[in-house]
């Protein structure tokens, strides 16, 4: 199977998601909105009759568990905000979510929806991570460092390759079977590149103590670069994030093959062999505060080609104004 990266866009959430700090319900209603913005982004290359087609949208997350187990918020309740969205019925908001193979969900969830429904040509999913019950826990970590919040979504179009191998490892899933997950992880990604000297890796961030693992055991390797020290450990969206720096720093004339990498704390992971072509588009934002999402002053800063960011506002109709 071949994946092809049509469009991919990451929204930076601040630490401190509202002041003063709002329930994670409100919270949800400004996300809500958010998630709606960037998906009409991303698949706005689309048809109607394309976006039609996607028939699932999974909705992954790492840390947005607790409100839900705790009872404080019910996936229902997300559902209908997301179909009280405008333009609701033109883009295929979340219908699922995603959180027990942490890092690695997405991973999972796109090999499901292939499993169920092989002739898709579209896969679409989203991965949030925003800190609603302001947990110092997840604010830094010593298997991790700094963290980093924010809301990523990615549209793949897949097509049946020539050679139609029966092992295709173009997808995997799956969870380490020793302690030792990290050091397990970079050798399956080694064996899976052995002689593949034009795959480039994204690779998850970490700090440099952590990152000596993947230094030594994937140095024969190309990398895109490790960008911790700048957003710190942005769970599964940290090898997205990385190729959309990767391509708007990067002018992408030819076909270009990247084997994205997520692993979870507790041993899952996932890869994915992904073509970034001419056409695949890269998004980059970020938001400031929660607040005006619900009051209707809401800004989104939209990083273009230029590499410099401009106030780009957005009204709760989700409507881009230049």
């Amino acid at each position: 199977m071949n994946y092809a990266l049509e469009s991919v866009a990451f929204t930076s959430l601040p630490v401190e998601l509202s002041e003063p700090r709002l329930s994670s319900r409100e919270c949800f209603s400004a996300l809500a909105q958010i998630i709606a913005i960037q998906t009409e982004k991303v698949v706005s290359s689309l048809s109607i009759e394309e976006r039609q087609s996607i028939n699932r949208h999974f909705l992954c997350s790492t840390m947005i568990e607790l409100p839900f187990t705790s009872g404080e918020l019910d996936w229902s309740e997300i559902v209908e905000l997301f179909k009280k969205q405008p333009k609701s019925s033109e883009i295929p908001l979340p219908c699922s979510f995603v959180n027990a193979y942490e890092c690695a969900s997405w991973g999972y969830s796109a090999r499901y929806y292939k499993r169920v429904e092989p002739q898709a040509k579209y896969l679409l999913f989203s991965i949030l991570d925003a800190n609603l019950l302001n947990l110092s826990f997840w604010k830094e970590n010593e298997n991790w460092g700094a963290s980093g919040f924010g809301l990523t979504t990615v549209l793949i179009k897949t097509e049946q390759s020539d050679d139609h191998q029966v092992n295709d490892n173009s997808l995997i899933a799956s969870c380490a079977t020793t302690y030792n997950s990290t050091p397990e992880f970079a050798t399956i990604i080694r064996r899976l590149v052995l002689n593949e000297s034009e795959v480039k890796l994204s690779l998850p961030f970490f700090p440099e103590e952590i990152r000596v693992v993947f230094d030594k055991m994937l140095q024969a390797s190309p990398r895109i670069p490790d960008l911790h020290h700048k957003w710190g450990h942005c769970f599964g969206s940290d090898p997205w994030l990385s190729i959309i720096e990767y391509g708007l720093e990067h002018s992408i004339t030819k076909l270009e093959r990247m084997l994205v990498c997520s692993i979870a704390l507790n041993g899952y992971y996932c890869l994915m062999e992904v073509n970034i072509t001419p056409n695949s588009k890269f998004y980059l934002d970020k938001v400031s505060v929660l607040n005006d999402f619900l009051n209707q002053k809401a800004s989104i800063f939209t990083r273009g080609s230029n590499n410099k960011y401009s106030n780009a506002h957005y009204k709760t109709d989700a409507c881009y104004e230049s």
